[in-house]
């Protein structure tokens, strides 16, 4: 009986060191210790600096690897329809983030060619992350998932989320883009 009970303590604080950590790595929307971020990226469409859009947009990504990046298709549509239905095209901009760490020796011209059709498709730019950038601090997006994160217009994370994205988390998303636009 006693190492039943064990057993439930164990399994009962490994979920509770889960959720922490899982909420523990969520940045405050109001707090300004956020960190500021900055990535300089190319894309498909040329080259892009995160730190140019400070002041002017809110920017929000999309840091995905190839068996990921359905994983939260209609949360992109209906984050693209918000955006064309408020009419905030000049102060959001969605970027796509091609996690292209692993690709090995795979030829860049060939690669490009296989994302272009998604530029196309999608309708925004795709960043490449040959080297990892975004997998470190203070980014810290994961391999093997889809990611999400907001950036405010003064270049500070705001919001990160790890997976497919839940009713809660685009009710927070949805607050911390509505905060980030005032």
């Amino acid at each position: 009986m006693r190492a039943r009970e064990g057993y439930r303590w164990s399994v009962g604080s490994v979920a509770m060191l889960l959720v922490f950590s899982v909420h523990a790595q969520q940045p405050s929307p109001e707090s300004e210790d956020a960190p500021l971020v900055d990535a300089s990226l190319p894309s498909i469409m040329g080259h892009r600096r995160l730190s140019d859009e400070r002041g002017k947009r809110v920017v929000v990504l999309f840091y995905e690897d190839k068996a990921h990046i359905y994983d939260n298709d209609a949360f992109k549509g209906e984050l693209r329809r918000y955006v064309a239905d408020n009419h905030l095209e000049d102060r959001v901009v969605l970027y796509g983030v091609a996690n292209l760490g692993d690709v090995g020796s795979v030829p860049e011209s060939l690669v490009r060619a296989l994302i272009r059709p998604a530029v196309e498709r999608w309708g925004a730019d795709i960043l490449l992350d040959w080297q990892g950038m975004m997998r470190k601090p203070p980014f810290r997006f994961e391999t093997d998932a889809s990611n999400v994160g907001l950036i405010d217009r003064e270049g500070r994370l705001r919001f990160r989320y790890t997976g497919v994205m839940t009713e809660e988390s685009k009710k927070q998303f949805y607050r911390i883009l509505r905060l980030s636009l005032r």
